[in-house]
């Protein structure tokens, strides 16, 4: 990826977001500005409702103060990994202490987490985008794992409202712009709340039942893209289009008119031949 950037190359998403997402703290800090910026509706309630969470630089930093159960997750590992389930404080002194045994990046004594309260959820929410395309997947477990992205799920296809719309646009905001993305929410079994887990860009896996669809909307995107670019846009050969005549009307308004041209009064001489037209490219 970094022989790409390093050439110019163009992409989808840009490089410069897919090198972001790999933080996972990187990725939860743009989250919390969509929703500090998307601020509350008419009725009071978060527009993009993220999850409180704390952000630990090291083992030595933590000192959790929200609510039990709570779940850590461990640096920026994805589907799962990295996660525990923490009852109380007794259990988070133990955690931190295998935290410790973890490795750093630069001068941190271990690899950093976040920490945040516990929902018990009865089903999961993923949003789709590719393009100017949508869905929106309901999963449920089947397997009974508290965490409801692993293992076995029935997966269930839901109407795009509104709501799931705004969340998937203000998600496409991120780091300057994300073409593929989808959008991870929890549904609390106890209030019937939404909260957004996280974002996935590049990464998204696509479901079994519409992968073939899909994967041709992730075609359409890349050659509407290869078109703006190659045939529009920065990597576009410049056509030159002359018009009849005036290309022969600049010539003599800067070398004057050619020797022996008729005076005024006289007889105009043969018109040259109209010069050749060059076509511009086609698209892809």
């Amino acid at each position: 990826m970094f022989g790409l950037m390093f050439a110019g190359v163009e992409s989808v998403n840009s490089f410069s977001s897919i090198y972001s997402f790999c933080e996972k703290a990187v990725i939860q800090a743009e989250l919390f500005k969509i929703a500090r910026k998307c601020g509350l509706d008419e009725k009071g309630d978060e527009v993009f409702p993220m999850m409180d969470q704390q952000y630990f630089a090291s083992y030595a930093e933590m000192m959790y103060s929200q609510s039990f159960p709570a779940v850590v997750k461990i640096g920026s590992a994805h589907a799962g990994y990295g996660k525990m389930r923490i009852t109380d404080h007794h259990q988070m002194e133990d955690f931190r202490t295998c935290l410790a045994m973890t490795k750093g990046s630069g001068d941190s004594s271990s690899a950093y987490c976040c920490a945040e309260p516990f929902i018990e959820g009865d089903y999961d929410l993923r949003i789709q985008k590719i393009g100017s395309h949508y869905r929106v997947f309901k999963r449920t477990s089947v397997s009974g794992a508290w965490k409801t992205n692993t293992g076995s799920a029935h997966l269930e296809h839901l109407e795009l409202t509104p709501k799931y719309k705004r969340w998937a646009d203000e998600a496409a905001e991120m780091f300057g712009g994300l073409d593929i993305l989808t959008v991870d929410a929890i549904h609390e079994s106890s209030t019937g709340r939404e909260y957004i887990l996280e974002v996935n860009g590049t990464s998204s896996g696509l479901a079994p039942d519409v992968a073939a669809e899909d994967n041709l909307h992730i075609r359409d995107l890349v050659v509407e893209k290869m078109n703006a670019h190659f045939c529009h846009g920065p990597g576009a050969a410049v056509p030159q289009v002359l018009v009849e005549g005036e290309g022969q009307a600049a010539e003599e308004q800067v070398s004057g008119p050619a020797p022996g041209a008729a005076e005024e009064g006289a007889m105009p001489a043969a018109s040259a031949p109209p010069p050749a037209t060059v076509s511009s490219a086609e698209s892809f």
